[in-house]
């Protein structure tokens, strides 16, 4: 199971595979810090109609107030989370140093047949986070947009990028592990946002993804699958009812 807060009003959303079972659920509460509180969700009504797709609430395990920190909710034992510093929290010159970065790696992906309008169009960095992984390499996940200003038919794109310093680069350079792209119009295309990151037991990195969509929340799991190199393992969007 997963879960994560509505954007609209901050109550659990819940993913989860068992459609029958209505049990309470014992969780860890993860978000851009390095350890987790543990909680139990509650499951509600279906979202939508969609069985996968829930409503739930949310009590601490210490009968404590549910912080409003919270972004992400698994399973207990499912993760250890790394601390995660964003790009407003750094320093000036380092803050400066990673835009610059992103904007570089961003304008380097091969164009698509999505992508060929915004070609040659300013970059934003939307937002930008870094964390280190147990080995002390570090991990940059960054959301840009492109905006195609076009009176009658205003267009964006929002890319989501992951990177890693190149180990073949002597000049300290990095290279892009993972980017996905959507384009739309404008007052409808969202850009993801980072829910947490942390080292799956017994298995690899991950970070979660969400964005808001026509069908709700869509969530993403995006796994280290090697140096270098990182993939989807789990989409919301592949849910029988996510297009509902």
């Amino acid at each position: 199971m997963l879960a994560t807060p509505s954007l609209d009003g901050g109550a659990p959303v819940l993913f989860v595979r068992d459609t029958a079972s209505n049990a309470d659920l014992d969780v860890e509460l993860l978000n851009h810090d390095d350890h987790t509180s543990r909680a139990t969700l509650h499951p509600g009504s279906a979202v939508r109609s969609c069985a996968w797709r829930r409503n739930a609430s949310l009590t601490l395990s210490d009968g404590r107030a549910v912080p409003n920190s919270w972004s992400l909710a698994l399973s207990p034992g499912i993760a250890t989370p790394f601390g995660v510093e964003g790009v407003g929290e750094l320093l000036p010159r380092d803050s400066a140093a990673m835009v610059a970065r992103i904007s570089r790696l961003v304008s380097a992906i091969p164009e698509d047949s999505v992508s060929a309008p915004f070609r040659g169009l300013p970059i934003v960095v939307r937002d930008a986070w870094r964390f280190q992984l147990a080995d002390g390499s570090t991990v940059a996940v960054a959301i840009a947009m492109r905006s195609l200003n076009v009176e009658s038919n205003p267009r964006a794109q929002a890319i989501t990028l992951i990177a890693e310093p190149d180990p073949s680069s002597s000049a300290g350079q990095w290279r892009t592990a993972f980017s996905e792209r959507v384009a739309g119009p404008e007052d409808r295309v969202e850009g993801m946002d980072l829910l947490a990151a942390f080292q799956v037991h017994g298995a690899r990195p991950a970070v979660a993804l969400v964005r808001e969509g026509d069908a709700g929340l869509q969530v993403e799991i995006v796994e280290r699958i090697a140096p270098g190199v990182w993939t989807v393992r789990w989409s919301s969007s592949a849910l029988p009812c996510a297009k509902t």
